[in-house]
C-alpha cells in the first residue's frame, strides 16, 4: 500500500524529517497545493504531519475522510481534538521526553536572565552607561530563591533538578503529591504567595486556560518573577501587562505567547522582561531526536505495530 502523507503545518520542519517522510509514501505540503490538489488531498491523505499548535477540529476530520494517523512533531497536542480522533479510531503520536532537557534549560536560563538582568546588563554596556559612571542595579540571587513549579511532570522535574544545583528552595503545584522531597501545594494561589519565582510547566487545557491571572500575579507580588515555557494560553496576557505596568510583580521571562507569533508591544523594551520566540526545544540535537521519534511512530503505524509514543487515550494499534 502507498501511503499519502500531508504536511499540514505551515511551521518549518527539519529537512531530515521531510526527506525521510518522502521515502515512506506520497508526500505533499498543504501550503504548496492549489484548490484542486487540496481537494484531492482531502480524499487521499492517510497521515497528517503536524507540529505543536496545529489546529485540528471536527471540521478538519470531516474534510480528511481517510486520515488514519496524525504524527505530531512536538510534545504538545492542545490544538488537536483528541476526543474526536478517538471516536474515529485515528492514531496520534507526539514527541515527549526527547525535549525535556532543552526546555528545562530554557526555563532556568529565562529565570537567570530575568533575575540577574542579563539582557539589560548588555544594553547598559552598549549605551555606555557603565563607561559614563552609572551603576548597574543589583540583581536577585538564585541561592535560597523560593521557586514554585506549576506542573511537576517530566519537564517540571528536570527544571527542579537543575534548580537544586543552584541551592534554590523548591516547591510544586499539582493535582496530587509526587514521590519527591519538594514542598507540595494543592493550590496555585497558595504557592504563588509562597514563592519568589513561579515557573509554568503545565499542559494547556480548558482547565488551565489563564490559570495565571490577576489574582495569581497579585499573590506573586512585587518581588516575584514569572517564567512561562509551557503554552501562552496559561497566562492572561492583559493581566500580566497590567502587573508589569503597576509593579505588581518584579519581572517575567516568556518563551510562549497567546497569539504566536504575534507578541504584544507592551512587553517590549522592558528591563525586567526577557522574551524568546518559543525556542524551548530549538537545538539541533533535540530537533533531530524529535524527527527520529516522529519517523519511528510513522514506521510503527505502517508496520501495524503499537506506536512508540502515542497521545494518552488514543489507540495503540
Amino acid at each position: 500500500m502507498t501511503y499519502h502523507i500531508l504536511k499540514y503545518t505551515d511551521s518549518s520542519l527539519p529537512d531530515f524529517l521531510i526527506s525521510e517522510v518522502k521515502k515512506r509514501g506520497e508526500f505533499a505540503e498543504k501550503k504548496a497545493l492549489n484548490a484542486d490538489e487540496l481537494k484531492q488531498a482531502y480524499e487521499e491523505t492517510d497521515i497528517l504531519l503536524v507540529s505543536g499548535g496545529t489546529i485540528i477540529t471536527k471540521d478538519t476530520y470531516d474534510k480528511f475522510k481517510n486520515v488514519k494517523m496524525i504524527a505530531d512533531f512536538g510534545v504538545g497536542y492542545d490544538g488537536i481534538d483528541v476526543n474526536e480522533a478517538i471516536k474515529r479510531n485515528i492514531f496520534i503520536s507526539h514527541t515527549p521526553n526527547v525535549l525535556n532537557d532543552d526546555v528545562a534549560n530554557t526555563a532556568v536560563a529565562l529565570l537567570m536572565n530575568t533575575t540577574r538582568q542579563m539582557i539589560e546588563a548588555q544594553k547598559f554596556i552598549e549605551r555606555k552607561d557603565w563607561e559614563n559612571g552609572a551603576v548597574m542595579p543589583l540583581g536577585v540571587s538564585f541561592t535560597g530563591l523560593k521557586v514554585g513549579i506549576a506542573g511537576l511532570g517530566r519537564i517540571g522535574k528536570e527544571i527542579a533538578a537543575r534548580l537544586e544545583a543552584f541551592k534554590c528552595d523548591i516547591a510544586y503545584f499539582a493535582h496530587g503529591k509526587k514521590d519527591v522531597s519538594y514542598k507540595f501545594f494543592a493550590s496555585l494561589s497558595d504557592m504563588a504567595s509562597w514563592c519568589d519565582a513561579l515557573i509554568i510547566a503545565m499542559p494547556s487545557t480548558k482547565e488551565t486556560f489563564h490559570c495565571v491571572n490577576e489574582e495569581i500575579l497579585q499573590k506573586l507580588g512585587p518581588n516575584g518573577f514569572l517564567v512561562n515555557i509551557a503554552r501562552g494560553a496559561l497566562v492572561d496576557t492583559d493581566a500580566l501587562i497590567k502587573a508589569l505596568d503597576n509593579k505588581i510583580i518584579a519581572g517575567a521571562g516568556l518563551d510562549v505567547f497567546e497569539q504566536e507569533p504575534k507578541v504584544p508591544q507592551e512587553l517590549f523594551n522592558r528591563p525586567n522582561v526577557v522574551l524568546t520566540p518559543h525556542i524551548g526545544s530549538a537545538t539541533t540535537y533535540t530537533r533531530m531526536e524529535m524527527a527520529k521519534l516522529v519517523l519511528a511512530n510513522i514506521d510503527a503505524f505502517i508496520a501495524g505495530k503499537n506506536l512508540i509514543t502515542k497521545v494518552p487515550g488514543t489507540r495503540d494499534s
